[in-house]
């Protein structure tokens, strides 16, 4: 079960928690609001007591997780660590909330195509800054001779594509005995193993 943790535990909350369940097994668009109601046992139109659109439950998720990202980033780039040591928490933290945020995370590779105005903007801007932080740290690092000079666009979606496979549920399942430990050190050796002087 998911948990947004700046919802109050809330019949709204366990609406969209399963809904991200949902959208995630079923996609967005095969999702009805009748098969949102059917898996928490109310009628649909009891839904609109909480939420007002399987639009609205979306946003709600997407601009959460898109956040949760954002705000993960800009903590590790106000530290005083070496560009090295940023990128590797970094790498660590994108991990840690894909995997606690699994269902919402899915989202993010298609069902992200369904928002409507005006969040459909504020996730892209949210996500175009979490690039543009991300790539400083790769630039600076590469400047200041921590990492290796390559190209620098080219380098930057290597490791944002070296994360984007744990959002697959699907293909998640078939390592979810891994640990988070293990899984951590086995990513950054792989990134770290192209990238560090």
């Amino acid at each position: 079960m998911i948990i947004l943790k700046d919802l109050s535990r809330s019949r709204r909350q366990i609406i969209i928690e399963e809904a991200a369940v949902l959208f995630n097994d079923k996609g967005y668009s095969s999702t009805s609001m009748k098969d949102i109601a059917n898996s928490i046992g109310v009628k649909a139109a009891s839904l609109y007591n909480h939420i007002e659109s399987k639009q609205e439950i979306l946003s709600v998720l997407l601009l959460f997780i898109a956040n949760k990202f954002q705000e993960g980033i800009e903590d590790i780039d106000k530290s005083s660590y070496s560009f090295n040591e940023k990128l590797k928490e970094i790498i660590k933290m994108h991990i840690r909330v894909s995997i606690e945020n699994r269902h919402i995370t899915a989202l993010i590779t298609q069902d992200w195509k369904h928002l409507e105005e005006p969040s459909l903007t504020e996730f892209k801007t949210i996500r175009t800054n979490y690039q543009t932080v991300l790539k400083k740290i790769l630039s600076n690092g590469m400047e200041s001779g921590e990492f290796k000079i390559t190209h620098l666009d080219i380098t930057l979606n290597v490791i944002l594509s070296s994360l984007r496979w744990i959002y697959n549920t699907e293909i998640y399942d078939n390592i979810s005995n891994v640990g988070l430990a293990e899984l951590e050190r086995t990513i950054l050796e792989i990134v770290f193993s192209g990238i560090e002087e």
